[in-house]
């Protein structure tokens, strides 16, 4: 089965989900870096991540679809990725995920406002938890692996399958309190 047949899947699997999504929807367009070289515009939720990842010869190349409403949000396809829009976590509340090697890359943030003691990173295959919810304590400033308001994590040998992930940001102190709940989840197939 081809990758695009598999997106054409896994996008009818989103939308027979319980988020409800709809038809594209107009969404404010910016002019990317590479746009000549893309089919699809990149909405300025997006943007920031897809130019900082070097645009359309970067790490989520061109956008192989319009960005559709999602839940509350936005979730647009890439050529190598996703992205979702959860603004229920912050106005600038991304999470993406790209192929990296034979593994993922899953980004998320900017938390707007809020920060957080840590990370709990939810990742599922083929509809399976994977190891439970996975923990990470921020370290004290703001970007990195695990920042108060961001975060990156890799997972660098993952089996085929569907992926789903999810990340709640949570205070911590005699135990976890987690005021915002989960993100919309991001895909991707290996």
């Amino acid at each position: 089965m081809s990758r695009a047949t598999l997106r054409m899947m896994a996008a009818g699997a989103v939308m027979a989900a319980a988020v409800a999504v709809t038809a594209p929807v107009p969404v404010a367009q910016a002019a990317p870096q590479g746009a000549a070289a893309c089919s699809y515009n990149v909405p300025s939720q997006f943007l920031r991540r897809w130019n900082d990842n070097h645009g359309a010869d970067g790490g989520f190349g061109c956008p192989v679809q319009e960005a559709f409403q999602y839940g509350n949000g936005l979730y647009q396809w890439f050529a190598k990725g996703a992205m979702v829009w959860s603004p229920n976590q912050g106005g600038n509340m991304v999470t993406s995920v790209q192929r990296w090697g034979a593994g993922l890359r899953f980004d998320w943030g900017l938390s707007d406002a809020y920060n957080y003691d840590g990370w709990l990173i939810n990742i599922r295959r083929d509809g399976q938890d994977i190891n439970g919810d996975q923990e990470c304590i921020a370290h004290g400033g703001g970007s990195g692996d695990c920042g108060r308001y961001d975060g990156t994590v890799y997972w660098n040998t993952l089996q085929p399958g569907a992926y789903r992930i999810s990340v709640e940001g949570c205070d911590i102190g005699s135990g976890h309190t987690c005021r915002q709940g989960w993100t919309l989840p991001v895909y991707e197939y290996l």
